[in-house]
C-alpha cells in the first residue's frame, strides 16, 4: 500500500538546509529499506492531480532516477532493483503512469512520459509489457480521447522509441507505433500541439521503420505525410520538421526520385503579394524550405533531378516559371559540394545579374536572395574559394548598387547579398585589397538605403545597418582604416540628429529608438575595428568624449532596445579607452544601476552585466569605489526569483571579473558571495538534466561559478590567499562532482581544469592536504591531456604542475 509522502518532498524543496536535510534523508531511507512501496507512492503522487505542483515535480524526478543513470553499473543496479520487484506491484505503477497521461497538469503528463519510456527501456527488450504498445495505439486512435491524452502519448511513444533499439520490436508493434503518429499527423482535426508531438515522435520512430521504407507504397505515405505537414501553419512543426531532417538522410535518399518532383511542383504555386510580408507562409514556400533540407540531406543527388526544371522554366516568359526556377536553384545550393555546383554557379551567374533587371518584382526578389546564398556559401577568397573570377568583381559590385534602389523588398534582399560579399573577404588579410577600391560607394549607398522613406516598416533600415556592419567588420584596416575614420563622424551626426526628432506618439518613440539603436551597432563595429590596433585606436581616443556624451543623451531616452546597443557600444569604448574610462563613470554609473534592475527586460540586465566586467577590465582596481553598489545588485539579482535564470550564470562570471580587478580589496564581498555560488552549485546539482534545456542551463552555471572561482583565487593570491582556505573544500567537492557529469560540456571542462589549477597556485602548501584526500583529479587531467583542443591540453598541463609543486612541497 502506498504512503503519504507529499510533506516530505514539499521538505525536500525548502530553502532552509536543515528542513531540507532531514526531508532528504527521510525518503533515502524509505528507498533504501522498501523500495517496492516508494515507487508505488511516488507513482500516487506524480498522478493525483490533487497534490501541490512542486511535490509531483520531485516525485517524477525520483521516479526517473530510481530506474535510469547515466553511470553504466549504477543503472545496472536500478534495473536489477526494478525486475526483483513483485509482478503486482510494478502492474499497480505502470497502470498509474499509463492514467497519469491523461492528468489536467500539463508538466505530470510530461514526466509521466519519461518514466514510462524508462520502464519500456527495462521490460521490453525483455518481452515484458507486450500490452504498453497496444494501450498507447488506442489513446491516440479513439476519437472522443481529448487531445491533451493523445499529445502526452505521442510523446510517450517518442521517448519509448529514443529509448530502445529497432531490435526490441517486433514488426507488427512498429507497423502499430506508425500508425500512431502518422494518424496523430496527418488528421487536420488534431490540435497543433497534437501534430508537433506527431512528428517529434516520427523522428525518433524512423529508425524502426525500415521494413516499412522498402515498401514503396508505404514509403510513399509517409513521405506524402510528411510533406503536407510541412505546410502546416504552425511555425513550430515546420521548424522541427526543418531542423530534425537530415539524420535520416537513408530514408530521403531512398525517395528522392518521388519526392524532388513532387517539391519542384509546389514551387510554382506562388501567392502574388507574398513578396510583401514575411511572415506570409505559402505551398511554394514550404516546398522551398523542404527542398533546400533535402539538398542538405542527399548532397550532390539533387542536382541533376533539379537542374532541368530550373533549364525548362528560368527562359518561359511566365514569371511564376522563372520565379519558381530561381528559387529552386537557390534552395539547393546547401549540401552538393563546391565541384558540383562551382560549374553551375559560373556559367549562371551573368544570367542571375542580368534578372535583377526582370520586369517582374516577384522575380528579382528571388534573385537577389539566391545571389546571397551564392555568395554566403560558396564565395571565400581566405581560402582561395570563389565561384567567380576576380575580374568579374566590377560588374557584381555596379549590379548589386544598381538593385538596391529598387522596390524596398528587392533591396532588402540585394542588402543581405552584399552583406554576405563583403563577409566572404573576412580574415582573407590583402586578398581583400581587391574590394577596397569599391569600398567608399558601398558605403555610400548603403546608408542612402538606410535612409529610405518608401518603406512601411523600418525592415530595410535594419538590413542595411547590419550590413553596414557587416562591411566595416570585415574590411582590411590597413587600407581602410580611413574610410572607417570618415564614417564614424556621419554616424555620430545621424545619431545627434536622432535625439531632436518630435516625439507625439508611441509609434514615434519606437521609431526613434529603432533607429537609435542601429545607429549605436554601426558605432560598436567601428570602436571594435579602429580599436584593433594600436595605430587606429587613437581615432576612438580622440573622439572618445564626444561619443560618450551622445550615448548618455541617448540613454535619457529611456528605450529599453537603444538601451541595450547603448550599453554594448558603451562595453567596446571602455575596452578601447582602458583606465581613461574612469572619467565617465561618475556620470554614467546611474545608467548602470538602472541597467543591473531592470528584471523586466531581462535582456538588459544581462548585457549591463556584460558591461560591468568590460569596465573592470578596463579600470581594473580604480572600478573599486562602485563596487559596494554593483555588488549589491548583483548579489540582489542572484536572490531574485523574478529575473530570468539565463542572466544568473554571466553574473557569477562577471563576479568573477569583480574580484580580479579589485584584488584584496574584495574581501569585503566574500561572505556574500561564496554562498551564493555554494548555493547555486548544490541548485546545480539537483537539475532534471534529462531536459535538454536544463542541461544547457547547468553546463552555464557550471562554468561561470568555476569562473567566479578563479577570478577571486586570482585575485586574492598575491596578498591574501588565506582568506579562500574555508571553502576550499566546497570548492573540490564541487569540481569533483562536475567532473563525474559525462554530459557535461567542453566549456565546463576547461573552466573546471582551470579553476583547479587556480585553487592549487593561490593556496599553495597549505592546499596540499586537501589534494591528498582526494584522488579524482589525476583521471581528470588523464582525460584533458587525451583532448584534442590544444588549448584545454595547456591548461591541463599548467594544472598538473601546479598540483605536483604543492605535493612536492
Amino acid at each position: 500500500m502506498a504512503m503519504e509522502i507529499t510533506q516530505f518532498l514539499l521538505a525536500a524543496q525548502s530553502p532552509d538546509a536543515n528542513v531540507r536535510t532531514q526531508a532528504e534523508t527521510s525518503l533515502k531511507l524509505f528507498q533504501d529499506q522498501n523500495l517496492p512501496i516508494f515507487l508505488l507512492s511516488l507513482s500516487v503522487e506524480l498522478g493525483n492531480n490533487d497534490k501541490p505542483v512542486e511535490s509531483r515535480r520531485l516525485a517524477g524526478i525520483l521516479l526517473k532516477n530510481s530506474l535510469d543513470a547515466k553511470d553504466t553499473v549504477t543503472k545496472e543496479n536500478l534495473v536489477q532493483q526494478w525486475m526483483a520487484i513483485g509482478i503486482d506491484i510494478k502492474s499497480q505503477v505502470k497502470d498509474l503512469l499509463l492514467r497519469t497521461l491523461a492528468s489536467s497538469v500539463t508538466e505530470a503528463r510530461h514526466t509521466s512520459a519519461q518514466v514510462i519510456a524508462k520502464l519500456a527501456a527495462i521490460e521490453i527488450p525483455r518481452k515484458q509489457w507486450p500490452e504498453l504498445i497496444v494501450s498507447l495505439l488506442n489513446n491516440v486512435t479513439q476519437p472522443d480521447y481529448p487531445p491533451a491524452v493523445k499529445q502526452a502519448t505521442l510523446e510517450t511513444l517518442g521517448y519509448v522509441c529514443e529509448e530502445i533499439s529497432h531490435e526490441d520490436l517486433v514488426q507488427d508493434q512498429v507497423n502499430s507505433v506508425l500508425t500512431a503518429v502518422v494518424q496523430g499527423m496527418s488528421n487536420a482535426d488534431q490540435s497543433p500541439e497534437v501534430r508537433l508531438a506527431a512528428v517529434k515522435a516520427l523522428y525518433n520512430a524512423l529508425e524502426f521503420a525500415q521494413t516499412n521504407f522498402e515498401n514503396e507504397m508505404e514509403r510513399d505515405y509517409i513521405m506524402k505525410v510528411v510533406c503536407d505537414t510541412a505546410l502546416s501553419k504552425e511555425i513550430e512543426i515546420q521548424e522541427y520538421e526543418s531542423s530534425e531532417i537530415s539524420p535520416h538522410s537513408h530514408f530521403i535518399e531512398k525517395s528522392i526520385t518521388y519526392l524532388v518532383p513532387l517539391l519542384l511542383e509546389t514551387l510554382l504555386k506562388q501567392e502574388d503579394y507574398q513578396d510583401q510580408d514575411d511572415n506570409n507562409w505559402n505551398i511554394s514556400m514550404a516546398g522551398g524550405t523542404c527542398l533546400g533540407l533535402v539538398s542538405r540531406t542527399v548532397g550532390d543527388a539533387i542536382v541533376p533531378l533539379v537542374m532541368p526544371f530550373v533549364q525548362t522554366n528560368i527562359v518561359k516568359p511566365d514569371w511564376r516559371c522563372r520565379e519558381a526556377a530561381t528559387y529552386a536553384f537557390g534552395s539547393i545550393l546547401e549540401g552538393p559540394t563546391v565541384e558540383k555546383l562551382s560549374p553551375l554557379v559560373s556559367s549562371g551567374l551573368d544570367f542571375l545579374l542580368n534578372a535583377m533587371k526582370d520586369e517582374n518584382n516577384h522575380v528579382k526578389d528571388t534573385t537577389a536572395w539566391t545571389l546571397s546564398r551564392i555568395f554566403e556559401l560558396l564565395h571565400c577568397p581566405e581560402t582561395g574559394s570563389s565561384v567567380f573570377a576576380p575580374e568579374k568583381l566590377e560588374q557584381i559590385v555596379a549590379v548589386l548598387l544598381e538593385s538596391i534602389r529598387d522596390a524596398p523588398n528587392v533591396a532588402e534582399k540585394v542588402c543581405g547579398a552584399i552583406y554576405y560579399f563583403a563577409q566572404g573577404y573576412e580574415d582573407s588579410g590583402p586578398s581583400a585589397s581587391i574590394l577596397t577600391p569599391y569600398l567608399t560607394s558601398i558605403i555610400s549607398r548603403v546608408i542612402e538605403t538606410a535612409s529610405r522613406t518608401d518603406s512601411s516598416d523600418s525592415k530595410l533600415r535594419s538590413a542595411a545597418y547590419e550590413t553596414l556592419n557587416e562591411i566595416v567588420r570585415c574590411s582590411y584596416l590597413p587600407e581602410t582604416s580611413n574610410i572607417i575614420a570618415q564614417l564614424l563622424p556621419v554616424i555620430m551626426g545621424k545619431l545627434s540628429e536622432t535625439l531632436e526628432f518630435q516625439i507625439v506618439s508611441t509609434d514615434d518613440r519606437e521609431k526613434q529608438g529603432d533607429l537609435q539603436s542601429s545607429l549605436c551597432g554601426v558605432i560598436q563595429v567601428i570602436i571594435q575595428k579602429l580599436s584593433s590596433t594600436d595605430e587606429t585606436k587613437q581615432i576612438i581616443l580622440q573622439a572618445a568624449d564626444h561619443i560618450m556624451i551622445l550615448f548618455l543623451k541617448v540613454f535619457a531616452c529611456h528605450s529599453s532596445t537603444v538601451h541595450e546597443e547603448a550599453m554594448l557600444a558603451i562595453g567596446a569604448l571602455a575596452y578601447a579607452c582602458g583606465p581613461e574610462f574612469a572619467k565617465y563613470m561618475p556620470e554614467f554609473y546611474k545608467h548602470l544601476e538602472m541597467g543591473l534592475q531592470n528584471f523586466e527586460e531581462y535582456q538588459v540586465c544581462s548585457i549591463t552585466v556584460g558591461v560591468v566586467g568590460d569596465i573592470c577590465r578596463a579600470l581594473e582596481n580604480n572600478v573599486f569605489p562602485y563596487c559596494d553598489g554593483i555588488m549589491s545588485h548583483l548579489i540582489k539579482d542572484l536572490q531574485s526569483a523574478e529575473l530570468h535564470r539565463s542572466v544568473k550564470p554571466p553574473i557569477f562570471s562577471c563576479i568573477g571579473d569583480i574580484a580580479l580587478a579589485i584584488g584584496e580589496h574584495f574581501e569585503k564581498y566574500i561572505s556574500h558571495a561564496i554562498p551564493m555560488m555554494q548555493g547555486a552549485a548544490e541548485h546545480c546539482a539537483k537539475l532534471d538534466t534529462s531536459d535538454e534545456e536544463l542541461m544547457d542551463y547547468a553546463n552555464q552555471l557550471n562554468r561561470s561559478i568555476f569562473e567566479a572561482y578563479s577570478g577571486i583565487l586570482q585575485g586574492f593570491k598575491s596578498v591574501k590567499p588565506e582568506l579562500m582556505m574555508p571553502y576550499a573544500g566546497h570548492l573540490l567537492q564541487f569540481i569533483e562532482l562536475v567532473c563525474r557529469d559525462s554530459l557535461r560540456d567542453e566549456s565546463v571542462t576547461k573552466a573546471a581544469v582551470a579553476v583547479l589549477g587556480d585553487l592549487a597556485n593561490a593556496l599553495g602548501p597549505n592546499a596540499k592536504a586537501l589534494f591528498k584526500d582526494t584522488t579524482f583529479f589525476s583521471t581528470f587531467l588523464v582525460e584533458c591531456l587525451q583532448s584534442d583542443d590544444e588549448q584545454l591540453k595547456e591548461t591541463a598541463v599548467w594544472t598538473k604542475g601546479m598540483i605536483g609543486q604543492i605535493m612536492v612541497s
